[in-house]
Formats: C-alpha cells, structure tokens, sequence
C-alpha cells in the first residue's frame, strides 16, 4: 500500500527490531494502563440502570437461542458480557424466569428485576465477571485508533491519539459498562479504518474485510447505519480527488461490485449475530411503530396491542407501510429482532406518543414525547438541539479539549503537518454526521454516551499536532512542545483526580464532578454506580443507623443485605401526592412511606434531587417475593424529594449521592412543604 502519511510523519528511516519493540512496549503499557484503570474502577461501583437489563438479555440470548428480550440494541455487547456468566454457572432458580410473564410478555424490565431477585446472593459477583469483558472493546478502540494515527502522522502521533483515548476519562467511564456506547466507538472505528485501507488500494479481500466489521459495527449499536451512507460519499470524494478521468468507468464498475460485496458481508454477520433467527420474513409481516417504516391505519382497521405502553400506543395509530405492498412480499434479508429493535430505536428518536406527559413541563415540550431530559437546572422533554455540544464542553478535560482545538489550527495553517484533504475528511465525517444526527434528528438528549463514537475520529486527528510541534523550527519550538506536553499532563492529572468514579467526570472549568449537576445528571452523573460505593462510605461514617434511601438505580438496595452488605433504609417522605403505586401493587398492601420529614441521615440520588421522574424501591414492600421484588412507588411527574435542594449535603458519595444530615430545625422549616396540596 501507497502510504498516504504527511511529509513530516512519513519521512522516517526504517525501524530497527528496538525502535520496533520500544513502540509494541509503549503501546501495550497504554493499553495495559488503560485497562488496569477500567478493571479497578468497575470492581468499586455496581451495575448502572441499564446494565441490570443488558445481562439479563444477553443470558437469555445464550440460554434460549432467541434474541425476543430487548432487542432494543443489538446483541453482540450483551453475547460477550453474558458468556462468563453463562459459563460459570447461574443459581438453578434462574430456570424459573422462562416460565414467567416477564418472558413471555417480553418485558425486560420485569425479567432483569427477577434475573436479581433468582441470583440475589451472587448479583454483584455475576455482574463484576460480566463487567470483566467490557474493556476487550476499547483496547481494540485503542489498538484502532494508534494505527490509524500513527500511519497519517507518524509513531509519535499515534501515541499521542493513543494516549488521549486511553486517558480519557469518558472512554474509562463507559468502556467498563456493559452497554452498547463504548463498543459502538471502538468498533465503528475500526470498521471505517478498514474501509479507508480500502480506499488507498481497493482489493477484493480488503473489500471483504471491511465488509465483515462493518456487520460487527452494526451488531453494536442501530446508529451505525449511517455507515452505509457515509462510506459511498467518501469513495466519491477518494475518487474525485484523483483526477482519472479516464479510469473512471473502470473504477466505478469495480468500486460498484466491491461495494455489493462489503454490504453482502455485512448482512452475513448481521445475519450470523443473531443466528439467522427470523431472516426471510417477509417484510409486511412486521409490526413496525415508528413512523418512518409506518403510516397511518386506515379506518375500520383492528389493530393488535402490546403489554409495551409506547408500542401498544404507536399501533394504534400506525401501520407496516409495506403491509398490502408489492414491497411487503419481499423476504427480509435480515434477522426479525434486529428490523424490530430499529424500529424501536427509531420510535424513541422520534419522541414517541406524547400521552405521558409531565403536566408541569414547558408547554412546548408538551407536544413531544421522549424521555425528560435535563440541562443547566432546566427540566424538560423534547431537549436542546446543542444538548450534546455542551456535554462536550462540560465533560472533556481542557488539556483534551486544547489539543483538539490546536490540532484544528495547525490542519488550517500547516500543511507539512495535515494529510491529504481527503484523509482529513474521513477522520471529519464521522463526527460531524453523528453531532448532526443526534442535535437535530433525535430528541433524545440522555447523555454523552450517545455521542461516544466521535471520539476515535477527533482523537486520531489530534495526532497530526506532534509532527506539527517536532517540526516547527526557531524560537517557537520549545514553547509549542511545551504545551503539547503540558495538555497531555493535564489531561493524566484529570483522570488520576477522579478514579475511580468515571462517570462523574466534570472539567475544572464546570466547576468539577460535585458541582456536576447543576449541568447535566443520569449518565453523565448519577447512572445508579454508587449504592455499594454509599454501603461502604455508611459502614464507615454511620454505622447502624438507619437511612432514608431515594436512589436512582435499578439494583435492589436489598441486593446488598442478600449478599452479606447492606444497611437498614427506609423511602424518605414524599411532597404530597407525588408517589403513585407502581402497576401490580394492590391497593392497602404497600404500607407507604413516612409523611412527614424526621430528623435523620438521608441518602439521595442527585438525578432525584434534580427531579428526574424514576420508580422506587420500599422495604414496606418486601412481603411478597415477587410483587415486593419490584418497585413499589412511581414518581410520574419528578420532584417527590426535590425538598432536598434545599438543604446542604454533608458529603457526596461517589459524586452521585447526596448524604444529609437532616436536624429537627430542618424538619420544621421544611413542615409547611407537607400542608401544601399538588397543583
């Protein structure tokens, strides 16, 4: 292959079998460093909110040979997490969850709090083994991204986009989750680095290559099937920029077939992935809810309904637009789970039905559906369309950020140390495409895990500063290598600052991680990580005592006492007429909580704080083995215990969890909060 590096980080004489090993050691101490962070990191907090739901599936896709439960995302993170659990074994009650409602209605939610509640004395043990696989997919993120840096500009380059990646605290914060966001980066990046190798010598095996992790890439995460039209516009340009314009014909006869190719090989792991279950079913047999595969029903037409509340909404409403089509005849040439997690996908994008909507919002908001999502201490539905533009400001280290910033500067002004302008634009297109979707497409402003795929692309571009800095001559040369490694120091400093609680990660600029949710809360702060990490911060500082617990998680406070933890808790008192009970509670059987504030120690998550609409857990409840399992109390509308914002805490757990200390003066100022009636 034609090496396509810069002028500066191309001219370097071959490499003696040191110089080589001194690069493999660098490397693998990276990534060794990298991964020794992540591992330490996930042993000291617990599953976050969709983990719980994740494993479960993914035990279930082994056990069962069908991908029915929450085919939401696509499988493959689930398959390799739920493989070492599978292996070694689940406790002989875990049989019992396939003959459940939560099975065969396929709800998810309900099968991975009965997944809990089966293995409740090995839950942490069974998620931490789990958890173990996660960093696999960010050292290949990381082998990814060195090599495709370091053949644009040069070794030290590719150590510097190295570096990035594997210090960087959000890369840290996700790659040990057994979610989709960090594989999806890593993956998706590997799968455009084998198409651009492809470009600069198009061979049938390359296009092969490219064509096999392009499938893996989408077994990870829906959104990257903007690949499939980001790649043919990069060929064009790669084409165009050659200027032959009599090869032409040629090349797009032979780019054409090669293209077939790279999307025939992907369907083929698309279809592998998920065991060819449901391929060839013709495509007006789905039952689609969003709107860009449906339209509306026409009049008279019996529609089918759902245990899902958005699905059974949508259906109503909303027909398969090939039902009754030539086009509805054609046998789908992919798995039925992964066309009906899309479309699921593509409903949440859209808003979803607006029927559960919180009255108290914005009335502009009122007319969206979608999650509530929170910015700068603005609760709301429907989001911002620079959402995540702040999340990047608000998240990424300031010497990361002025890397990114001077590597923007020297593609504009040093052309000795850029690559070719179509090389550049690979590395751009990535990025731009997946902040455009997400800003102006989507309604879903959850986190920055969303946009987690950008990384690769923004931190191999940001390896071009180094020939930049080693090639600058004159007085300017020192200063400029001094600040390249003053941001790479800074950057280390950041994520020594905050190990291990990743997820919390806010730059100095924002005012730091205890400062963090007056910007953003749910995955960037407060995922439920730190009930283990409260459990251990109480057994030291209030040991006994017993707690009003209101936590934003998934995991069973319970969890901890089944697994020889725990700590006497209780649900905080609610403002009045906040707490609805949850579907399944009978009536007079949940006790309640208490009605008005004690004077105490209080836990609080600060998604809750914030006034994040969640479901709660109540020890009043735990009589009964499965309904007392399950949240007792639902919180529709947010702000139960926003009373808490108005006291101070006297520590912040994990960054995540408020602790107050609430004296009797408290109680009493806060008294006339309970005399008051819901609007």
């Amino acid at each position: 292959m034609t090496s396509t590096r810069p002028e500066t980080g191309s001219a370097i004489a071959p490499r003696t079998v040191g110089s080589r090993l001194g690069i493999a050691l660098a490397v693998v101490g990276l990534l060794t460093i990298h991964a020794g962070l992540a591992v330490h990191s996930l042993l000291q907090e617990n599953a976050t909110v969709d983990e719980v739901l994740h494993l479960p599936a993914g035990v279930s896709y082994w056990q069962t040979g069908t991908f029915k439960l929450y085919h939401h995302n696509p499988p493959l993170v689930k398959l390799v997490a739920a493989l070492p659990v599978v292996a070694a074994g689940l406790d002989p009650q875990s049989a019992e969850l396939y003959t459940m409602k939560a099975w065969e209605n396929e709800a998810h939610i309900n099968f991975g709090l009965y997944f809990a509640l089966k293995n409740r004395t090995r839950f942490f043990e069974i998620f931490d083994r789990a958890r173990l696989a996660m960093p696999l997919f960010s050292v290949i993120g990381g082998l990814v991204v060195f090599a495709w840096s370091s053949r644009l500009y040069g070794t030290g380059g590719g150590l510097l986009s190295l570096g990035l990646w594997c210090l960087c605290p959000n890369i840290l914060a996700h790659g040990r989750l057994i979610t989709s966001d960090s594989a999806a980066a890593a993956i998706g990046a590997w799968a455009t680095y084998l198409f651009w190798r492809y470009q600069n010598q198009p061979t049938w095996n390359r296009a092969v290559l490219a064509g096999l992790v392009l499938g893996l890439a989408q077994l990870t995460k829906f959104s990257l099937i903007l690949l499939y039209g980001l790649w043919p516009a990069l060929a064009f340009l790669k084409l165009v920029s050659e200027k032959r314009w009599a090869a032409w014909p040629k090349r797009l006869a032979i780019g054409f077939g090669q293209g077939l190719a790279i999307v025939a090989f992907s369907v083929l792991v698309i279809d592998l992935g998920y065991a060819f279950e449901g391929v060839g079913t013709p495509l007006g047999k789905f039952e689609f809810a969003s709107r860009s595969l449906t339209v509306p029903v026409p009049p008279g037409m019996a529609r089918p309904t759902s245990p899902n509340f958005l699905l059974a909404q949508a259906w109503q409403s909303r027909v398969n637009r090939f039902r009754g089509t030539v086009l509805g005849m054609i046998p789908s040439p992919l798995p039925r789970h992964y066309l009906l997690g899309f479309d699921e996908q593509k409903l949440e994008t859209e808003g979803g039905p607006a029927e559960d909507l919180n009255p108290n919002l914005p009335q502009d908001d009122a007319k969206r559906g979608g999650y509530p999502v929170y910015l700068n201490g603005e609760l709301r539905r429907g989001g911002w369309w620079y959402y995540y533009l702040a999340t990047l400001v608000y998240k990424v280290p300031e010497g990361t950020w002025f890397l990114v910033v001077l590597s923007g500067v020297v593609l504009v002004f040093s052309k000795r140390s850029r690559s070719s302008w179509t090389d550049e634009l690979t590395l751009l297109a990535v990025p731009v495409s997946v902040l455009a979707a997400m800003s102006f497409l989507t309604v879903i402003c959850l986190g920055l895990r969303y946009i987690l795929p950008i990384f690769p692309y923004v931190f191999i571009a940001t390896g071009k500063v180094v020939p930049w800095a080693i090639g600058m001559a004159g007085p300017g040369k020192w200063p400029a290598r001094g600040l390249v490694l003053a941001s790479i120091l800074a950057t280390l400093t950041a994520t020594a600052s905050i190990h291990p609680s990743y997820l919390a990660y806010f730059n100095w600029t924002s005012g730091g991680p205890d400062r963090g949710a007056e910007h953003l809360i749910d995955s960037n702060l407060d995922w439920g990580q730190d009930l283990v990490t409260l459990d251990r911060w109480l057994r030291k500082n209030h040991p006994g005592e017993r707690v009003g617990l209101a936590y934003f998680g998934q995991v069973n406070p319970t969890l901890l006492a089944s697994s020889g933890r725990g700590f006497d808790w209780f649900l905080p008192p609610p403002l009045p007429g906040m707490l609805e009970p949850m579907p399944g509670i009978e009536p007079g059987y949940v006790a309640g909580p208490a009605p008005r504030l004690t004077p105490g120690v209080y836990a609080v998550s600060a998604s809750i704080v914030k006034g994040l609409p969640w479901r709660f857990y109540d020890h009043s409840t735990l009589k009964n083995s499965l309904i007392g399992w399950m949240p007792s109390w639902n919180d529709r509308v947010g702000g139960a215990f926003g009373y808490f914002q108005k006291l101070r805490p006297v520590a912040r757990v994990g960054h995540s969890i408020y602790v107050y200390e609430v004296s009797a003066t408290d109680c009493q100022r806060l008294a006339p909060l309970w005399s008051a009636t819901r609007p």
